[in-house]
């Protein structure tokens, strides 16, 4: 059981559900690991609970990146990521890049982002999506990187999200006491979108299946057409 099998997996899903299909995700998760464990070694054992998260971080990414593509590709919008834009293969990237990178003196860095939506015509980003299963203690990644980007005038801008099953309940459930990730990240961020069906929402706070409408909203509201093109 690898990557490809658990996207087939996830196509099979989505025949079945439909659009909902996003929204339960954390259900799909839990199933697939469940395979995942019978096949590959228990739960507990710490080698198989490693192999079990990197391939499940790289299927969450990729099945939200199937989901926002169609909007980029409706709304004529370009779409990368951080990966790709490590070393840029064309011109384009290359200035999405110098858009987004992030400079400490000499060096430069570009901010965690398994998703970046930018303008064509200008290279201009617009928004980058992280995606993350669980955080624990890395909950200060994505909001550190988007106080950097505010603080320069060419980024300050950039609409910064994150998507995520919220597998550990970090942000899911307000209860008495809200949790640090929940409190940092919808402060800081422009909005956090769970794909599971119970959580505690609110105004940043929201179902994977509002966010691309939320997108529409909040990116296309501009008029592109009397930016300075490139």
């Amino acid at each position: 059981m690898d990557k490809r099998n658990i996207l087939a997996d996830f196509d099979r899903f989505l025949q079945e559900h439909g659009d909902e299909a996003y929204a339960r995700l954390d259900d799909f998760l839990s199933q697939e690991s469940s395979r995942f464990y019978d096949e590959h070694g228990y739960e507990n054992d710490r080698i198989a609970r490693q192999a079990w998260v990197v391939i499940a971080g790289d299927v969450l990414e990729e099945i939200i990146r199937k989901l926002v593509k169609h909007f980029c590709a409706k709304h004529n919008l370009g779409i990368t990521s951080d990966r790709e834009l490590a070393n840029p293969a064309t011109l384009e990237l290359e200035r999405v890049r110098g858009n987004i990178e992030v400079f400490f003196n000499d060096y430069s860095l570009l901010p965690d982002a398994d998703v970046v939506i930018f303008l064509p015509s200008t290279c201009e980003v617009l928004a980058i999506l992280s995606v993350k299963g669980s955080f624990r203690e890395r909950y200060t990644e994505t909001p550190y990187w988007t106080l950097n980007l505010k603080q320069r005038q060419a980024t300050r801008n950039v609409r910064v999200f994150m998507i995520t099953p919220d597998r550990d309940g970090e942000i899911s459930r307000l209860g008495k006491h809200l949790r640090k990730a929940r409190i940092v990240m919808e402060y800081e961020l422009d909005g956090i979108y769970l794909a599971k069906k119970e959580f505690d929402r609110s105004d940043k706070v929201r179902s994977i299946s509002e966010l691309i409408g939320d997108l529409e909203r909040l990116l296309l509201k501009v008029d592109y057409g009397n930016r300075k093109q490139g």
